[in-house]
């Protein structure tokens, strides 16, 4: 419930009451205490629902049973965001139009409008970045050359800018969601971030 992302999980079993919640990178599923309460992000084709929260009624190292699922309304944010240090640069390029489903983004997506940029968080659901070029609310564009962790390829990631904010210095921020992003590039995004965040723990 602290917004420390534990795992990426499939749902299976739901029979209205209970499911179970088997790791989706190849990992064991964590211990837990019987009875703790958990936040959960359901990622689906539809837009993304709100937070929700389960408890533990059971667990194996394959597996979490969980019940008691609860609409978390005051949630303001879903995702985690995990801080990046030092700041990978990237490029940030607008789009003309997005690939279609489960196709990279190739050249005939873009305009000829790019600027650099660093991206300050990372997360499943989206990232901010700082540019000295302003974008606009609710524009399309992507990140390209963007790499994260000990992944060796380099992200190219759709996003919508959500908002954007003068930092008073010449840049400018901008929050950012993913927007159609292909399923291997997600599940590469996600090992990658999890990645981040337990290099970022052991640093503690």
């Amino acid at each position: 419930m602290d917004d420390r992302p534990i795992f990426l999980a499939d749902v299976k079993g739901y029979d209205g009451h209970s499911f179970l919640l088997y790791p989706a990178l190849d990992i064991d599923a964590p211990p837990v205490i019987f009875n703790s309460q958990y936040k959960l992000v359901f990622r689906t084709l539809q837009r993304p629902a709100p937070a929700w929260a389960a408890r533990v009624r059971g667990s194996n190292y394959e597996f979490w049973k969980m019940d008691e699922l609860s609409r978390q309304p005051d949630e303001q944010r879903a995702s985690f965001r995990q801080r990046l240090s030092p700041l990978p640069a990237a490029v940030i390029r607008v789009l003309l139009e997005l690939p279609k489903r489960g196709e990279a983004l190739g050249e005939q997506c873009f305009s000829g409008e790019q600027a650099d940029c660093e991206v300050l968080d990372v997360g499943v659901g989206g990232l901010q970045l700082r540019s000295s070029e302003p974008f606009f609310k609710n524009e399309l564009v992507a990140v390209t050359g963007l790499l994260l962790g000990r992944d060796p390829n380099p992200f190219s990631l759709p996003l919508q800018v959500r908002w954007v904010a003068d930092s008073g210095d010449g840049f400018y921020h901008c929050g950012c969601a993913f927007h159609a992003v292909p399923e291997r590039d997600e599940q590469r995004l996600c090992a990658a971030m999890f990645g981040l965040q337990r290099a970022s723990l052991s640093r503690i």
